[in-house]
């Protein structure tokens, strides 16, 4: 479940906002957060928390401007 959770908002963000980018990065979110709350965190590959992290800023930045 831990790899079917985030692919679904992944597909349903990539549907509702028209952007791929939304998508992956809500795969990304989602992929984390369901590590981090299972207790998994040192699994997650550093490349992919600098990713996601910056999906991040990059989405308050926006959100602010």
């Amino acid at each position: 479940m831990e790899e079917a959770i985030p692919a679904f908002f992944a597909s349903v963000v990539m549907g509702l906002f028209y952007s791929i980018a939304y998508g992956v990065a809500a795969g990304f979110f989602f992929y984390i957060t369901i590590e981090v709350v299972k207790g998994r965190a040192r699994r997650i590959h550093p490349i992919l928390w600098i990713a996601t992290g910056l999906f991040i800023i990059n989405f308050v930045i926006l959100k602010l401007l």
